[in-house]
């Protein structure tokens, strides 16, 4: 791993220095945040007291980057190297590109993330993760899955009009445009995936997607989701039945569009899984999930005032076992202009529940509402954020209810 990455920044070193011959620019960012929290939090109503932990001063790197770009008539490319932090180390050699030919212009990238763990030979390893590239025990140099897996992406083509994409790729907006603060407040669809946005909960997906610009402020976006992802209806929702499927076909819509002052953009994807054979313990054997998403989202520009609702919803169901999630939540608020300083206000709420796998009834939703104010400005070349924020559970005869947190957040940080 090591030498590879002298390898890569030597590369981009050389295409740095050679830059007069061959036109390549070249570029290197960092960002460093900095917080200081002031969190409390209760686990539960009947918990006897409130937990302090996550107060205090903490910091983060965001990602170290070196780019270069080269331009050569109306053919371009972006080259960069990427080193980031989000549990593991992500090691990422990133290529874009895009040119022109008759007034159709094709765009592609390719992506290769290293993400490797360490690795280790019986030499070097101890046994009680004090050798060399060791935490915790020795992890064997050549296994699968310690290395990133084959890039994935997508051709996309346009005259401007009419765009064209075929691959992996986000071809639907979820439409989320909510703003919040620097400090936690802020609601998400977790029941339908990971920290997903209030919206139409999709993603990167298998497919192909045909937009069409009806005017300079209006465009509609079909696509058609076909691949044998099992855990990816939509690009985001998750098959219900624990057997896996042979493949995912789904079909999508969405619009985007600007009304005088007012900006709206909606989104709706359904999409199932197909049977991938007989499952034990499944009666018939039948492990399709048929799934669902609607996203909405409205803006308004009133100058200085920038009134937002986001709203989404979800259903995943499963077609025999009939368990499942179901899903809805909304957001809104403002941001307010102060000259070249923010002022945020907002509010949401989140309304999720599982269906019993035996019966198909809907057990206790589990509701989660979420406030922030948040105000930012700068510092001269540093960006200054102050944040409060609060979030509580309501859930009968949930572990969860009574939930309540409370957040005020300093935060700082520099792109250099």
């Amino acid at each position: 791993m090591k030498q590879l990455s002298k390898m890569m920044l030597a590369a981009v070193a050389s295409v740095a220095l050679a830059a007069p011959a061959f036109a390549w620019d070249f570029g290197a960012s960092g960002t460093m945040g900095a917080q200081f929290n002031v969190t409390s939090t209760k686990a539960s109503k009947d918990a006897a007291n409130a937990w302090a932990g996550g107060s205090g001063v903490n910091s983060a790197g965001g990602a170290l980057a070196l780019s270069s770009s080269h331009t050569d008539g109306t053919k371009t490319l972006a080259l960069s190297y990427t080193l980031d932090w989000d549990g593991n180390l992500d090691e990422t050699i990133a290529l874009s590109g895009s040119s022109t030919v008759g007034g159709w212009t094709a765009s592609a990238d390719l992506s290769y993330n290293r993400d490797s763990v360490g690795c280790s030979n019986a030499a070097s390893a101890t046994g009680d993760g004090s050798g060399d590239n060791v935490t915790g025990g020795a992890a064997s140099c050549g296994v699968v899955g310690v290395h990133g897996a084959e890039d994935r992406g997508a051709v996309t083509v346009t005259d401007g009009t009419l765009t064209i994409k075929l691959g992996e790729a986000s071809h639907l907006s979820g439409q989320n445009v909510s703003t919040s603060s620097t400090a936690d407040g802020s609601v998400e669809l977790d029941g339908a995936f990971a920290e997903a946005s209030v919206g139409a909960v999709v993603g990167a997906f298998h497919g192909v997607s045909v937009g069409y610009a009806i005017s300079d402020t209006m465009s509609v976006t079909g696509a058609y989701q076909a691949s044998s992802d099992q855990d990816d209806l939509c690009g985001a929702l998750d098959m219900q039945d624990s057997d896996a499927n042979s493949s995912t076909t789904g079909t999508g819509f969405s619009f985007n569009g600007t009304f005088g002052i007012v900006g709206v953009g909606a989104t709706m994807c359904s999409a199932t899984t197909k049977d991938g054979g007989t499952s034990a313990g499944v009666a018939g054997g039948s492990t399709s999930t048929s799934s669902s998403t609607l996203g909405v989202g409205v803006t308004l520009d009133l100058g200085d005032i920038d009134p937002f609702l986001s709203f989404g919803s979800y259903s995943a169901v499963g077609a025999v076992s009939l368990g499942g999630k179901a899903g809805v939540g909304n957001e809104l608020g403002l941001t307010y202009a102060l000259g070249t300083d923010t002022v945020i206000l907002y509010y949401g709420s989140v309304a999720e529940v599982d269906t019993a796998a035996t019966t198909g009834i809907a057990l206790e939703t589990k509701t989660t509402t979420g406030m922030e104010l948040g105000y930012n400005t700068a510092l001269g070349p540093a960006a200054l954020s102050v944040g409060y924020g609060t979030q509580s559970i309501a859930q009968t005869d949930g572990a969860s209810d009574g939930y309540s947190m409370t957040d005020i957040e300093v935060a700082m940080s520099y792109s250099f």
